[in-house]
């Protein structure tokens, strides 16, 4: 959202500098704009809350993902199903196997089954 639209939804005039925190606190939530300048204007502090959650659940999700790659590298080295089971149930199916394959990990036995399982028609 430019200064301009968000000076044009709320009414308000901002130099340059202050719209700076405005911009970073949209672009650290999922709202669209009208939602995001109506509660800019009605309840800044829960405004606040979704930034800090959203920046949160990113984080977390970052997070998972980087579990998920270590996972499916550890069940690799030692060859554990249990690992392999950990990582599917993270991030399912197809994106295990899409990430073993972009990693030139060799399919296992129960992996090649999935795959095809997965390109049936």
């Amino acid at each position: 959202m430019t200064q301009k639209e968000f000076e044009e939804r709320t009414g308000l005039k901002m130099t340059a500098d202050s719209y700076t925190e405005v911009e970073q606190c949209y672009m650290n939530t999922e709202l669209d704009k009208d939602a995001f300048c109506k509660l800019w204007l009605e309840s800044p502090v829960a405004l606040k809350e979704i930034e800090r959650k959203t920046v949160l659940v990113r984080e977390l999700f970052e997070e998972r993902k980087m579990m998920a790659n270590f996972l499916i590298e550890q069940a690799e080295k030692w060859s554990a199903s249990d690992l392999r089971d950990k990582a599917i149930s993270m991030i399912g199916e197809k994106e295990y196997l899409h990430r073993k394959i972009f990693r030139n990990f060799n399919l296992w036995e129960v992996d090649k089954d999935l795959l095809l399982e997965l390109l049936k028609v």
